[in-house]
């Protein structure tokens, strides 16, 4: 593994634990019942092809809360095995950490808090469903840029920019995040012209009622425009720039209503946060988790009819498939929903067993 600092490429890693997206927008997403201090409350779950169910939790959380969750007692081996993948070590040096600082700061105190301390009253009256910020604009685009540089760079959920998208971001932060924050808009101004193929749009979503945890953290890698969901913080992005005629599928119908009127590109130096109903939020969720099992649920049936086809020489008749779907369905009810994907595989595998019995 190649020991140096991924921004300037200089310095030697110094096993710094970099967030890959801002802590501070994303805290209360993680944190047990949107606890919106302490940063060693985290409570992260996961609903993959790889993994459902507890991924990380904080020191903080209490032996009894992870039973409660996982079903299984607290062990060494799961201690040990307690990593949380919204931070990386290998990203960035202690030098360029500190770089990221102004802009992150900027945008949580100055454009983020800002949002979030209106009512939601107040929000749902702003025209034409945003609210705009004077001279902020360059904030924004460079925490849009410092957020999917580093998940790229970090190769977060196995997702990455090209090679030459990447470096496009790389070298304009590393060029740019020089000194205070009033240096780094003055650089950004300075060589504005160096990343004019990048656009961004922002969308907020209201949260009326639920637990502040009950928000999340998730990358689309389907196609471009490219969405990056943060906590109630959306961005959409790409390398050329966004029509509102085509946007991220997770958000059609969603956002339609704004969508056009908070394009940056077609901005001067105003930036404009789309805003977007508590109903919406939860529309954005329920397509969230439909996807991601029906991902489950594909990967689920392939393994099932490819393990059939290899070991018993032919694809599964209708009985067996019946016999399968039977056999899952009763798995995840006797669950109540906290499957695994480890015991959902070696299922698959004994059902094909006990179908290679009834054969022969």
């Amino acid at each position: 593994m190649d020991n140096k600092c991924k921004l300037c490429k200089e310095n030697d890693l110094e096993d710094v634990g970099s967030h890959i997206f801002t802590e501070s927008i994303i805290r209360t997403a993680l944190n047990e019942d949107g606890f919106t201090k302490r940063a060693d409350k985290e409570l992260m779950f996961e609903i993959s092809i790889n993994k459902v169910g507890l991924d990380f939790f904080g020191s903080a959380i209490q032996p009894e809360k992870i039973e409660e969750i996982t079903g299984k007692p607290v062990t060494e081996e799961l201690i040990a095995g307690n990593e949380n993948e919204l931070i990386n070590k290998h990203l960035v040096c202690r030098d360029c950490e500190k770089r990221f600082n102004p802009i992150e700061t900027a945008f949580a105190q100055d454009i983020y808090a800002h949002i979030v301390k209106k009512s939601h009253k107040e929000l749902k009256k702003d025209t034409c469903n945003y609210i705009a910020f004077e001279d902020k604009k360059l904030i924004a685009l460079q925490f849009v840029i410092i957020n999917v540089w580093r998940a790229s760079a970090s190769n977060y959920d196995n997702w990455k920019l090209t090679d030459e998208q990447e470096e496009y971001l790389r070298s304009f932060i590393d060029k740019t995040l020089v000194g205070d924050l009033n240096s780094i808009l003055e650089r950004t101004t300075q060589f504005a012209d160096e990343i004019n193929d990048f656009d961004f749009a922002l969308n907020y979503f209201i949260q009326d009622e639920e637990r502040l945890s009950d928000n999340g953290v998730l990358i689309d890698n389907s196609v471009s425009p490219y969405f990056i969901l943060l906590n109630r913080l959306s961005i959409i992005f790409d390398f050329k720039n966004i029509s509102s005629d085509a946007i991220p599928e997770f958000l059609t119908t969603i956002i339609e209503d704004n969508v056009a009127c908070i394009i940056s590109s077609q901005l001067e130096n105003e930036l404009r946060i789309g805003i977007n109903s508590d109903e919406q939020r939860k529309l954005l969720f329920h397509r969230i988790a439909m996807h991601q099992l029906n991902q489950i649920i594909t990967k689920c049936n392939e393994t099932f009819y490819e393990l059939h086809r290899k070991f018993l020489g032919f694809y599964p008749p209708q009985s067996s498939t019946a016999y399968y779907v039977k056999t899952m369905e009763d798995y995840v009810a006797e669950k109540k929903g906290k499957i695994d994907i480890e015991e959902m595989m070696r299922l698959i595998i004994k059902v094909v067993s006990d179908c290679g019995r009834s054969y022969f």
